[in-house]
């Protein structure tokens, strides 16, 4: 059985940069509404929000789970409560993407199904993602695209 989660150091990250960016917030908040002169204290209250709101949406329901076992890919999101179980068969293209930088290169996967949507992965995200990726490629070698 293969499992792949989020990485621990990713949900570290974005858990810290939520709490700056919310605390930053709130900050601006409580000087907005002390003293509401200086158009830029709106602006950047504004900024801090809606950061603070997509690391939030990132953080909670883009979290996801792979487990992979006996040809059924189990795809589970626990904040939006939703569970998905996929048969290899079932699995209508896959694609890695692979993008070199300057000190490391990174990939991502990403899976259509024929009935239920896509899922999304990376190696730098996500755990087992050299896997993942052998396993789809020994399973479902033809539905494969290539670029």
């Amino acid at each position: 059985m293969i499992l792949s989660r989020p990485k621990r150091k990713t949900i570290f990250s974005l858990s810290v940069s939520t709490i700056v960016c919310g605390l930053g917030s709130i900050y601006f908040m409580r000087q907005v509404l002390a003293e509401p002169q200086g158009t830029w204290r709106y602006i950047v209250l504004g900024i801090l929000l809606l950061c603070t709101s997509i690391l939030i949406y990132k953080l909670l329901f883009n979290y996801k789970v792979l487990k992979i076992s006996h040809d059924q890919i189990n795809i589970y999101y626990p904040f939006r409560l939703f569970r998905s179980t996929q048969p290899i068969s079932n699995l209508g293209a896959w694609q890695e993407t692979v993008i070199n930088t300057n000190k490391t290169v990174f990939k991502e996967l990403k899976l259509v199904f024929v009935d239920k949507g896509y899922v999304k992965i990376s190696n730098h995200e996500n755990s087992d993602y050299d896997k993942v990726y052998k396993y789809i490629k020994k399973k479902a070698p033809k539905k494969e695209v290539k670029d």
